[in-house]
């Protein structure tokens, strides 16, 4: 399936925000265009975390290779995104300008938020609000960040490896089957945090469930 990939800068709360959107099929024609999308959201800033991250990368493959729609972005501060790092709250409102652009811009029918570790943080916030339709996240640092109130309701795909070492895996699954919708979860035992020499088992999910 050939694509249409460009990366721009849309304005968010404190500046322009880069994004990286990828229309799936022939653009010449409307009805071919997607109305199913997918946001990604990025690991830490302030630990190497940006849009291009191969976890990030092997998500948005996947789902475009499934017809999605994908968009990337950099939190504030990120690349070419103006503004500085502001502990989660702000990357939030990040992610809600980057939907809301979306959907000013696109036919949005299906939208599913993905975000791998940081980024699932500001996803799982976020989810109610933006009536996200289902979510993807990989390696949720619930040892890092308050999670006790974050429980989706929406359809939910956690993938989680078993070797993390800078998550507690365990702690992961623990908090995930005490929600009151637990999520369809995906444990790869011999896997690290960043799912080294494992991204093919990462994309083969994403393409099995979604």
């Amino acid at each position: 399936m050939k694509s249409s990939k460009f990366t721009d800068r849309i304005s968010g709360a404190v500046g322009e925000l880069e994004v990286r959107l990828t229309r799936p099929g022939d653009l010449s024609s409307s009805e071919n265009a997607a109305r199913r999308w997918v946001v990604l959201s990025h690991p830490h800033p302030q630990f190497g975390g940006t849009m291009d991250n191969k976890v990030v990368a092997t998500l948005e493959k996947a789902f475009q290779g499934l017809g999605y729609g994908t968009l990337a972005y950099n939190f504030r501060g990120v690349g070419a995104s103006e503004g500085e790092y502001d502990g989660g709250e702000g990357e939030q409102m990040d992610l809600v300008a980057v939907v809301n652009w979306l959907r000013d811009q696109e036919d949005v029918n299906e939208l599913v938020l993905a975000g791998f570790s940081f980024g699932s943080y500001i996803t799982l916030q976020q989810a109610e609000a933006l009536q996200a339709d289902a979510l993807c996240t990989v390696a949720p640092p619930v040892s890092m960040y308050d999670f006790t109130g974050l429980s989706p309701t929406m359809p939910w795909v956690l993938i989680q490896g078993g070797q993390d070492e800078v998550i507690d895996s365990h702690e992961v699954l623990q908090w995930a089957m005490s929600r009151e919708s637990v999520p369809d979860i995906f444990w790869r035992a011999q896997a690290s945090h960043f799912f080294h020499r494992q991204l093919v088992w990462l994309k083969n999910v994403v393409t099995a469930v979604y």
